[in-house]
């Protein structure tokens, strides 16, 4: 008899649960200026992880094509700029100065559009 509640209130769940996201809608992370101005300073003060960097780098963002091209210019100079010490994301001069010049490029698209 246990089971059969279980199941039932499982069941229950589950649907109110799906209902909600086709109401309410999926939750979505959206990247946006202000997300990779932030990281990148981050970066540049020895603040960021590894993780948050990967993450960043990984996700394709399909809805503003500047800032993927952005996203992709970082990934490229990971290649061969980035380091890992202590899970903290160091980039060499060169590819802290590549760094500035994308943040100098993402004030100015933040400034635009504010």
């Amino acid at each position: 008899m246990e089971f059969l509640i279980t199941v039932a209130l499982s069941f229950i769940l589950i649907v109110i649960t799906l209902l909600g996201f086709q109401y309410i809608g999926v939750p979505v992370y959206r990247v946006e200026v202000i997300n990779i101005e932030r990281l990148i300073e981050a970066v540049l003060a020895g603040d960021a992880t590894v993780a948050d960097w990967y993450i960043f780098t990984g996700m394709v963002i399909a809805h503003n094509p500047e800032l993927d091209k952005i996203r992709i210019q970082c990934a490229m100079l990971e290649v061969d700029e980035m380091m890992e010490r202590h899970g903290r994301v160091i980039f060499s001069a060169n590819g802290r100065r590549s760094l500035e010049a994308i943040l100098n490029q993402l004030t100015a698209l933040h400034d635009a559009q504010y």
